[in-house]
């Protein structure tokens, strides 16, 4: 028995010692197979990968890269770091049916991403980045656990091919953002109603775009995000949300069902630079009794996968070894969390 024990301990011991990975490297799976890149080759392997694969990035900092085909490129979280511009420009109007960008940070959240091309079903999960801009048509457009300091953009401006660039058009014709944290949306333009908030925490709609939102918020707190002037809510529908009324008046076109309102122009305030959170603790929201339909708080912090920027990796929660000498068998169990 200690000659098999002896072995199979050796066995683990090499097959760990062959699949070490340095500290600090680009991994890109194709079918199954490994490359592995140094740290500082991220293009190298951007230009190897090819549709469907996947690019995982370790901690460490990243130059700017563009996306220009169905691939993934997944970090480790809060320590991968991109100091610069992501661009998605992946050709041909392309339909997506896998993460593009999952587990990325943007230099302390300065850093933009931006999609150039239209493309169907673009998804990124658990980023934090400072701005989004969504400059091409697009639909069916999923942010999931995201943080974005700065505003994501829903419209550009077109060029009539006369010279004039002063006509805003909106691209993205459906949306869903769930458990993220946004300081502003910025329409610039009529917006398709096909956008759906849920448990998100929003410090505003910046400029005019709080007359011109038309989707839906569920579950969601939304604050106030500074202009001036008084603006109308027209048109769209707010379900178990707790929203800033401080200049923003809900017009009776409206669809409000079980909401709670508060002038306080505090409710998500903004204490220093682009930093914000909602002025309510968790603990604070549950006591007033600000309970989504999903039973939990309203806002990111709430509903079944609660905003956070780690990554849900499968850990062992137990295991053990045993020995069958009757059936010359190892057997062995783990008892892993869900992902």
């Amino acid at each position: 028995m200690k000659k098999i024990l002896f072995s199979i301990v050796s066995l683990l011991c090499m097959a760990m010692a062959c699949y070490a990975l340095p500290t600090s490297s680009v991994l890109l799976q194709h079918k199954g197979n490994v490359v592995i890149y140094p740290l500082d080759s991220l293009n190298a392997a951007l230009r190897d990968a090819v549709d469907d694969d996947t690019l995982f990035l370790s901690k460490g900092l990243y130059p700017s890269f563009t996306i220009d085909k169905k691939i993934t490129v997944r970090g480790a979280g809060e320590e991968t770091v991109v100091a610069g511009t992501i661009t998605i420009s992946i050709p041909d109007s392309v339909v997506l049916t896998a993460t593009v960008l999952e587990g990325i940070s943007m230099n302390d959240y300065n850093g933009d991403i931006v999609v150039t091309k239209p493309v169907n079903g673009f998804k990124i999960k658990q980023c934090a980045f400072f701005n989004l801009k969504l400059d091409a048509v697009m639909e069916d457009v999923f942010i999931d656990r995201c943080i974005c300091n700065g505003k994501i953009t829903l419209a550009s401006i077109d060029n009539d091919g006369l010279g004039n660039t002063n006509t805003w058009t909106t691209k993205v014709k459906s949306m869903t953002v769930a458990q993220s944290k946004i300081r502003a949306f910025n329409f610039e333009a009529y917006t398709p109603n096909d956008i759906t908030l849920t448990n998100c925490l929003i410090k505003g709609f910046n400029n005019n775009s709080c007359s011109l939102f038309r989707g839906t918020l569920i579950n969601t707190i939304i604050g106030y995000e500074g202009t001036g002037s008084n603006q109308t809510y027209s048109s769209c529908s707010f379900i178990n949300s707790l929203i800033c009324t401080y200049r923003r008046t809900i017009d009776s076109s409206c669809y409000v069902e079980n909401c709670w309102t508060t002038d306080d122009i505090n409710l998500v305030k903004n204490p220093a630079g682009t930093s914000f959170w909602c002025m309510y603790s968790s603990d604070e929201l549950l006591e007033n009794g600000y309970i989504g339909n999903d039973g939990t708080i309203v806002g990111c912090y709430g509903g079944a996968h609660p905003l956070t920027l780690a990554l849900s990796i499968p850990k062992v929660l137990s295991s053990d070894i045993k020995l069958d000498n009757e059936n010359r068998k190892l057997n062995v169990n783990l008892i892993l969390t869900a992902e």
